[in-house]
């Protein structure tokens, strides 16, 4: 697995630790900010980039998958056909 994948999926598990057991202070709303953010634009990905995902090599269901986790990082490894 490579940096970037790394990265968000730490960022991912940053953000779902604090949805299901809240920090405190400040690193509460940073925390919130980070996962509603990904959540937010990696759904916009999918419906941007809809016709890309059901395209793809995968299966629907795993191309929207990655697309939800990993956003532009999967769509870039996406090979045109």
């Amino acid at each position: 697995m490579k940096a970037p994948h790394i990265i968000t999926l730490i960022l991912w598990a940053f953000g779902l630790v604090n949805l299901f057991e809240p920090f405190n202070g400040w690193v509460f709303y940073v925390a919130s900010g980070i996962f509603y953010l990904l959540l937010i634009a990696h759904l916009v990905e999918c419906l941007i980039f809809r016709n890309k995902i059901l395209n793809s090599q995968d299966s629907p269901l795993v191309a929207f998958s990655m697309t939800l986790i990993f956003g532009v990082i999967y769509l870039g490894s996406i090979k045109k056909s």
